[in-house]
């Protein structure tokens, strides 16, 4: 259920106004820019899905904790989903999807979808979320090296912000299972940081901070200990490009991403639209072969029909 949009209390906006919030407007959105405030006593189980993220948490009441609704993380989810094309009467797959978030999304746009994921809890979570949903979705335990699914069982797969958590070996066995599981010709669409885009904002940042006189100590974020190393398999389009292309997948392409931001004129995001070292999402979007599965299957078949002569 989503959230009541209500003014914050004075309270609330004392803290938004200590914590230098000074530019984001409670109720009256102006687009992707918009950022919606709200107390986490009006938020529900689905508030990921909505785009909600913590911003000053600190208070022990929930009412005074407040959440902040970021629309373009949903316009970059948009465009992600969007890429795999109509999905209604599809099967797919959504790859280390965790609670399965974006398969509620694709089940209630009328795909059949399964969710494999290496954590037990939240493959439990999950299951209870796709239940107050009110879709059916079969979720999986399991590592995405091993997907536990028959060859060429779906129409299309979809993993977001995974493979920058796993080296580049496991991303390999990992395109190579979802090649497996696709059937001849089946989607494949890929989310994930751009570590180019994030190298130059950490560039940037450094020379912002030696300007004032302080340390140029700055790393991407979940790398080198800051605060973890979460993200150590990070990639660029040119690597994950090149990683497809060994599991023989075809079309690969990059859709692009605006990158909005507060202080961003509005001139300057949009001749940067299609700049890829300064898109912050990698989105590729590519087919498994046909050719080389349906060969591959006659070659079998004309064995068989030999060995049986």
């Amino acid at each position: 259920m989503r959230p009541k949009a209500r003014s914050l209390d004075s309270v609330a906006k004392a803290r938004l106004i200590r914590v230098g919030l000074v530019s984001i407007r409670d109720s009256r959105l102006e687009g992707w820019q918009a950022k919606q405030l709200v107390t986490e006593d009006q938020l529900s189980w689905s508030a990921w899905i909505q785009g909600f993220f913590d911003f000053d948490t600190s208070s022990d009441d929930p009412a005074k904790r407040i959440w902040v609704r970021n629309f373009q993380e949903l316009y970059t989810r948009d465009v992600t989903v969007m890429a795999l094309g109509d999905v209604s009467g599809c099967k797919g797959l959504d790859v280390a999807g965790g609670t399965g978030d974006y398969s509620i999304i694709l089940s209630l746009l009328g795909a059949e979808m399964s969710c494999q994921d290496l954590s037990a809890e939240t493959i439990s979570g999950g299951r209870l979320s796709a239940e107050k949903a009110g879709v059916e979705i079969d979720f999986r335990q399991g590592d995405a090296q091993i997907l536990q699914f028959d060859d060429g069982a779906f129409d299309f797969c979809i993993t977001t912000d995974f493979v920058e958590h796993i080296t580049i070996d496991e991303k390999r066995a990992v395109i190579a299972e979802i090649n497996r599981v696709l059937k001849p010709g089946g989607v494949l669409v890929v989310k994930t940081p751009n570590l180019s885009y994030l190298s130059w904002v950490i560039r940037i940042k450094r020379v912002a901070a030696i300007a004032r006189l302080r340390s140029p100590r700055i790393f991407v974020p979940h790398t080198r200990d800051n605060p973890d190393r979460e993200h150590h398999g990070l990639t660029t389009f040119n690597e994950l490009e090149g990683l497809l292309d060994e599991s023989l997948f075809v079309n690969v392409e990059r859709i692009p991403v605006r990158l909005r931001r507060q202080r961003l004129p509005g001139w300057l995001s949009r001749r940067l639209f299609g700049f890829w070292p300064l898109t912050e999402h990698i989105i590729l979007r590519c087919n498994r072969s046909v050719f080389v599965p349906i060969g591959d299957f006659l070659q079998r078949r004309a064995e068989e029909q030999t060995a049986e002569t």
